[in-house]
């Protein structure tokens, strides 16, 4: 199904990851996608060097000049915001346009593996508890769920009740539909699901392969959002998306660049 998607976040220019690697993802999905980034990056930061920039008020002027031209979206992706200005300006645009019916996606990027990214604080935080009121679906690592909900995030490995207590208090706070990424119960690894329609949790177990490369936590999200603008089930969404990353990930842990990212034009073929 025919989609007009806004991908609003960082644009790494040699890696895929961020929106790099959401365009491709979305687009092989047949949506039309759009992007406006908050910030430029060289790279990654795994990298020893890296040069970036916030693109600013250009964010602002960008939504500015959509309304005046009327321009319209059937979902909107919000994932890293730099700073409290241009988060203003995003949600007060989300605000609009969740009231015409549009999808609001969030990716609440501020860190995983029981850290956080280089320069995200408490600044940050508040901006991602403001958005998840407006969104219909919020994809957190569980480093990011345990942070936006008080919680110590030094050791990751949880209870299946401590991991619906996130849930829980994530709900209160406004999320609906939720995809908890990188959570570990017991010693096992799991994607945590809430579906908002059926007040329903679960968690679905999957295999990680141990590798780290680059954008697989974008390529979660874009898959996920493609899915469900197509129509399907949220949690079959989730499920379908995981066995595709694993697939992935399968072809592409050997490869020696893998902090650039899949090479997803190849892998979505």
């Amino acid at each position: 199904m025919y989609n007009k998607i806004l991908l609003i976040g960082d644009m790494v220019s040699a890696c895929k990851v961020a929106l790099s690697a959401m365009m491709p993802v979305l687009a092989h999905k047949k949506h039309s996608v759009y992007t406006l980034p908050t910030a430029i990056v060289s790279n990654t930061f795994g990298y020893k060097k890296v040069a970036q920039v916030s693109t600013g008020d250009y964010v602002k002027n960008s939504i500015d000049a959509w309304k005046e031209l009327g321009f319209e979206y059937d979902a909107v992706f919000v994932g890293y915001v730099t700073d409290k200005d241009q988060a203003k300006a995003i949600i007060d645009y989300c605000k609009e346009l969740k009231e015409k019916g549009v999808k609001i996606f969030h990716d609440p990027i501020m860190g995983e593996k029981c850290h956080l990214y280089w320069g995200i604080g408490d600044e940050v935080a508040e901006i991602h508890k403001e958005l998840l009121p407006l969104t219909d679906y919020t994809f957190p690592s569980w480093t990011e769920a345990a942070y936006l909900t008080g919680r110590d995030f030094s050791d990751d490995n949880s209870t299946e009740e401590e991991i619906f207590a996130i849930i829980d208090d994530l709900v209160k706070m406004g999320a609906k539909n939720i995809a908890i990424s990188s959570c570990i119960a017991d010693g096992k690894d799991y994607i945590a699901i809430y579906d908002h329609s059926k007040k329903s949790k679960q968690l679905l177990p999957y295999e990680r392969i141990p590798v780290k490369i680059g954008g697989t936590g974008d390529v979660f999200s874009a898959m996920i959002m493609a899915d469900v603008m197509d129509g399907i089930d949220f949690a079959a969404a989730v499920q379908g998306t995981v066995t595709s990353i694993y697939t992935m990930i399968s072809l592409e842990k050997d490869k020696e660049e893998k902090l650039r990212g899949l090479d997803l034009e190849r892998l979505l073929e």
